[in-house]
């Protein structure tokens, strides 16, 4: 992750307490329907199916996983009279309560050049000393050959 991208997922992780959990809500429109897990591309054609909403752009995490790392990933939603909207179906083994949404905090340019670099990230970043000794695993036997 570029260094200057490190530095804007501190500052995001800052304001983890502005995160909202965000409505999943099924929509259709003239027999078209959101892809699951397409979000940018979905919010993209609701919008200009739909001119009175507007897409949002941020990322989505959970709680910090045991070693206190958070992985963000990029997500779009609709705002539609002042309320954020959901509307790209997900995986129905991933529970959508566990699921925050953080407002982007630049503009749309810059959301779209890091949807794709940064559509997953876990923060803080993972150490070289770190992921060597992830690679090390131990071999209690050698193995049959």
């Amino acid at each position: 992750m570029p260094e200057d991208y490190s530095d804007y997922f501190g500052q995001l992780l800052k304001r983890k307490e502005e995160a909202v959990s965000v409505r999943f809500r099924e929509v259709e429109s003239e027999g078209w329907r959101p892809c699951a897990n397409d979000c940018h591309n979905n919010v993209d054609e609701w919008t200009v199916r739909h001119p009175k909403s507007r897409a949002v752009r941020g990322w989505l995490f959970r709680q910090p996983d045991e070693t206190g790392r958070y992985t963000f990933m990029a997500h779009s939603v609709t705002e539609e009279n002042g309320r954020l909207v959901d509307i790209t179906p997900i995986d129905e083994n991933t529970p959508r309560e566990a699921l925050w949404f953080l407002r982007h905090s630049g503009n749309e340019v810059e959301f779209q050049a890091m949807k794709t670099a940064c559509s997953r990230v876990v923060y803080p970043p993972i150490t070289m000393d770190e992921w060597r000794a992830w690679q090390t695993v131990p071999i209690d036997e050698p193995p049959d050959l």
